[in-house]
C-alpha cells in the first residue's frame, strides 16, 4: 500500500547480517549471504521511503547500506537496538550522522566491540538510563516491540514499578507495538497502569530482505528526516498512521 499524499512510508527497525539473529546465521542450512543491496532493493521494492537501520548492540553495515541506497530516492537513517535491562530499545539518528557518536552510545551502555552484534547479550544498564543517553547524543528513543514477550518492555518480567518508572520517562519518544489492534490504547492513554498518552509505530523487525517492509508506518511529511519523525510523533493523533487505517477510509 503507497503512502496517502502528504505522508512518507517508513520502517524505522531493519536489522543487517551483523545481527548474530539475522537469517543468514540462524539458517546456515539455507547458505544464505545477504547484501547490503538486497536489503535496499527490498525496502525500495516495498514501497517505502525511508528506513533506520538499527543492529543489534551495533552500527557496524550502516555506511554499507548508505552506500547500497546512494543514488535512490531511499533515505537511510542510522541506529542501534539496545539490549537493555528492561528491554530493547532502538536508537535513531539524523542521516549524516557520525557512526562513532553511536559507537560512542554503545559503550555508554557497557557494549565493548567484542560483543557488538550481539543482541542476546543484556547490558546491565537500565533502559531508562539508556534514553538519557541516546538523546543527549541527539538521537531518537523508541523501545522495541514492547508488546511481544521476552524483550519488549511492558511484556518482560520486570517489577511494575520499574516499567512504569521507564514508560514515563520524558526522553521516551514513542513506542513501537506489534499488536496494530492496541493502537488506540496507548495513544489515548487507555491502561489502568500507562495512563500517559503515548505515540505508536509499527516496524518490521526485519531479519531477512523478505521481511522488509511488512509492517509500515505513514507519517505525514515533506521529506524524510529526524526532525520530521520528531514532528510527526509530536502531532501523532494525526500525523502518524497505520495501513489498516488508511484501508478503511479508502
Amino acid at each position: 500500500m503507497p503512502a496517502p499524499p502528504g505522508f512518507m512510508k517508513l520502517d524505522l527497525h531493519i536489522h543487517t547480517p551483523f545481527s548474530a539473529c539475522y537469517i543468514d546465521h540462524m539458517k546456515p542450512e539455507a547458505q544464505r549471504s545477504t547484501r547490503p543491496e538486497e536489503i535496499v532493493q527490498a525496502a525500495i521494492a516495498a514501497g517505502l521511503d525511508g528506513i533506520a537501520v538499527v543492529d543489534h548492540n551495533g552500527v557496524e553495515m550502516v555506511q554499507a547500506i548508505r552506500e547500497a541506497a546512494c543514488g535512490s530516492a531511499l533515505t537511510v537513517l542510522p541506529g542501534t537496538e539496545l539490549s537493555t535491562r528492561g528491554g530493547h530499545l532502538l536508537a535513531i539518528f539524523e542521516e549524516d550522522c557520525n557512526l562513532d557518536r553511536i559507537r560512542e552510545l554503545l559503550l555508554a551502555v557497557n557494549f565493548p566491540p567484542e560483543i557488538w552484534g550481539d543482541g542476546f547479550t543484556r547490558s546491565d544498564v537500565w533502559m531508562d538510563k539508556a534514553i538519557e543517553e541516546v538523546v543527549v547524543r541527539g538521537g531518537l528513543a523508541i523501545p522495541a516491540h514492547v508488546d511481544r514477550e521476552p524483550r519488549g518492555f511492558l511484556a518482560s518480567d520486570e517489577l511494575p514499578s520499574d516499567k512504569l518508572r521507564i514508560y514515563n520517562h520524558p526522553g521516551l519518544a514513542a513506542l513501537e507495538i506489534t499488536d496494530p489492534t492496541r493502537k488506540e490504547r496507548w495513544t489515548n492513554g487507555k491502561d489502568l497502569r500507562y495512563t500517559l498518552p503515548r505515540a505508536c509505530i509499527q516496524s518490521s523487525d526485519a531479519h531477512a530482505p523478505e521481511e522488509v517492509g511488512r509492517r509500515p508506518t505513514f507519517m505525514q511529511m515533506e521529506t524524510v528526516t529526524l526532525d520530521g519523525i520528531r514532528a510527526a510523533i509530536a502531532d501523532y493523533h494525526t500525523a502518524i498512521v497505520f495501513p489498516p487505517a488508511v484501508s478503511a477510509a479508502a
